[in-house]
């Protein structure tokens, strides 16, 4: 009787060990998990033109852009990133906005807004002209039905080599093979010029894949 104690005690010590073993992995941070906006500051990221920095903050928790001046300036990551998946929520109540989410550089865009040449919502489309397939050669016809005007909106983005998903509200929207789209590069947010917008951004999630 007591040997089976004492090899029952023991099970439960490597068992309860391993659990908090698995606790502790699961718990920290990797790699794969970059963490692109942390809350607080602007850390990890940088406003080009640099004298228009004063465009970017943060304020309670949220990346805040607000161009009275009308001018333009996209607001970098630090890093270069290849395939990933990027989830952030967005808002404005501006009636009049052309914002949007560089994937690898300037070369590809995702939409959020109004598009300053067709004058027409095309939020979580694809702004691609270097593709010479059209400015926007990904479109949806769900922007109206599924955009939520001046409520928080879920915007995800998947890139896996050139294919280039987007989905709005959980809804898929476009499925996009790019032709002149970098393996790697930096990731933007834009306040366009010739319009004043106030965008908020927040819960900005990045996993590396």
């Amino acid at each position: 009787m007591k040997r089976l104690f004492v090899t029952l005690s023991i099970c439960l010590f490597a068992i309860t060990m391993r659990a908090q073993a698995e606790d502790a992995t699961s718990s920290a941070p990797t790699a794969a998990s970059p963490v692109l906006f942390n809350g607080e500051t602007l850390a990890g990221w940088h406003v080009s033109p640099e004298k228009l920095s004063g465009q970017w903050t943060v304020v309670n928790g949220m990346i805040v852009g607000d161009n009275s001046d009308k001018k333009g300036s996209i607001l970098w990551t630090d890093a270069d990133y290849g395939d990933f998946e990027l989830t952030l929520e967005y808002r404005t109540d501006s009636p009049d906005y052309d914002s949007g989410v560089f994937l690898h550089g300037e070369s590809h865009q995702v939409q959020i807004g109004i598009s300053r040449s067709l004058k027409v919502d095309l939020t979580a489309c694809i702004y691609a002209p270097v593709d010479k397939q059209g400015s926007y050669p990904a479109k949806s016809d769900k922007v109206k039905t599924v955009h939520k005007l001046g409520e928080w909106n879920e915007l995800r983005m998947i890139v896996t080599g050139k294919r280039i998903q987007t989905f709005l509200n959980d809804e898929p929207f476009v499925d996009y093979t790019a032709i002149k789209f970098p393996a790697e590069g930096k990731i933007g947010l834009q306040l366009h010029q010739g319009v004043h917008q106030k965008m908020l951004f927040r819960n900005i999630e990045l996993t590396a894949k």
